[in-house]
């Protein structure tokens, strides 16, 4: 599999949780040049080397590698996801995670080898004790695969473990055996995830194009031009790890820019329209401004609260009824109302930026009434 033709489909949601992964791992050309040790380098081109043949293996034959391809295509059969959830809570949660999860063990397992291992040779030796604790967090009760399961399917890209004299472990990289001091370096770092080896001589603080990376070329570059709009008014950007990009404004949040979920790769921008403290009617005030087309657009993206999209809101729970612009609207628990569009197209994002210097106004409003009042 090469993870550099840009998909939006899936044979199944096993196979989009690879893909989407793959295209965190961050290319050699933006990293490897931190790091200025000749040996570590190459240490750093053959552990990206592994980790690529690894995941273009795992999406191309997901079953030899003991992931649950379809499991959540067959619980869901012909209903929609947000259906399943509220019917069948529990069960949607443990589908859905071992979807999104089984794989990334994989990961964990790596992490793992190289945290507690020590490099001699080319092969890097885990303590008893420690290989012992590997086996019991790399088997979880999402995804349940052993140890010695989960090395068969390595050992289909020549990566094998050979058990030592005292309950050692010796693991051994037959195509890239000059890896493992790379994956130890890494481990030792505070952030492993996206193999950054810019992490290696310090941790790095991640650009805010590294966080669009895995988007489409189009939706990148929509992410791009948004996020440069929102700096031009003064906001101030911070990465969240949970979402993509977070953006305030004295203060006050205006937008989120995420990148996906654990199931694929897009574009959702949240801009903010009521936060907790503002009225309906202020927002109503200067909506009603607008165009007619601009309010409809508006009201076509308001964000409700189904529980499942929103992180705040539990599948038991959601907010109150509000109108706004005259529509009936399930508003988030928060008190949080926003207008929301996945995968914009170019013609949606006049309608984006608009929304952005409205919020600014509010929250210039706020502000001013605030000061007034001393």
């Amino acid at each position: 599999m090469d993870f550099n033709i840009e998909l939006t489909e899936f044979p199944s949601a096993v196979h989009a949780n690879i893909y989407f992964w793959a295209r965190g791992v961050m290319p050699l050309s933006r990293t490897i040049d931190a790091v200025t040790d000749p040996a570590m380098r190459q240490s750093c081109v053959a552990l990206h080397g592994f980790v690529t043949d690894m995941l273009s293996d795992m999406y191309d034959h997901p079953n030899a590698w003991h992931l649950p391809v379809m499991k959540l295509e067959e619980f869901f059969g012909n209903r929609p996801a947000l259906d399943m959830k509220r019917e069948f809570p529990d069960k949607f949660k443990k589908v859905f995670a071992q979807a999104s999860h089984t794989a990334s063990q994989y990961d964990h397992l790596l992490f793992w080898i190289g945290y507690a291992g020590t490099v001699r040779g080319d092969a890097v030796v885990v303590s008893a004790e420690r290989l012992r604790d590997i086996a019991k967090r790399v088997s979880t009760s999402v995804s349940p695969i052993k140890l010695d399961k989960r090395m068969q399917a390595l050992g289909r890209v020549g990566f094998t473990m050979e058990i030592l004299p005292a309950g050692k472990g010796s693991f051994l990289s037959q195509k890239y055996p000059g890896m493992f001091p790379a994956l130890c370096a890494l481990a030792a770092k505070p952030n492993f995830e996206g193999y950054d080896f810019r992490n290696i001589n310090g941790e790095h603080e991640p650009a805010f194009d590294d966080c669009f990376l895995r988007l489409m070329t189009e939706q990148r570059e929509r992410a791009g031009d948004l996020h440069d709009y929102a700096l031009e008014r003064k906001a101030r950007a911070s990465l969240n790890a949970n979402w993509g990009v977070d953006y305030h404004y004295k203060g006050k949040h205006i937008m989120k820019i995420g990148t996906g979920d654990d199931l694929g790769c897009f574009l959702d921008v949240k801009v903010i329209v009521k936060d907790r403290k503002d009225g309906l009617s202020v927002v109503d005030k200067y909506l009603e401004k607008e165009t007619p087309h601009f309010r409809e657009q508006a009201r076509r993206h308001l964000t409700g609260c189904d529980a499942n999209l929103c992180i705040m809101c539990s599948t038991y729970t959601s907010g109150q009824y509000v109108t706004v612009l005259g529509k009936r609207h399930q508003m988030c628990g928060t008190g949080v109302i926003g207008c929301a569009w996945r995968n914009p197209a170019q013609a949606d994002m006049a309608a984006i930026k608009r929304l952005i210097d409205i919020r600014g106004a509010i929250i210039d409003e706020a502000h001013a009434a605030k000061k007034a009042k001393g």
